[in-house]
């Protein structure tokens, strides 16, 4: 995560852009870890796209939470000057 803010704190974005990047990056990785577990347990057991949709989804919805939670504490800039 802090690498992925790292990155996008250095573009030249809006705050609220910044923001939404970071959350749309987070809740990618997140659905394809989810994607790859479902991968490997397919092969054994829960092999139909409901499941696959439960695999993808729930990690996706936590991302949400773990970004919120971590731009709670840390925030962007817009690269202004503070008064």
């Amino acid at each position: 995560m802090k690498s992925i803010w790292n990155y996008l704190e250095e573009k030249n974005w809006k705050a609220s852009t910044k923001f939404r990047a970071f959350l749309f990056i987070e809740a990618l990785i997140c659905g394809l870890i989810g994607f790859a577990v479902w991968g490997v347990i397919q092969f054994f057991a829960l092999s139909s796209i409901d499941w696959m949709i439960c695999f993808i989804g729930y990690p996706v919805i936590f991302s949400w939470f773990a970004v919120f939670i971590y731009t709670t504490n840390n925030d962007f800039t817009d690269g202004l000057p503070e008064n």
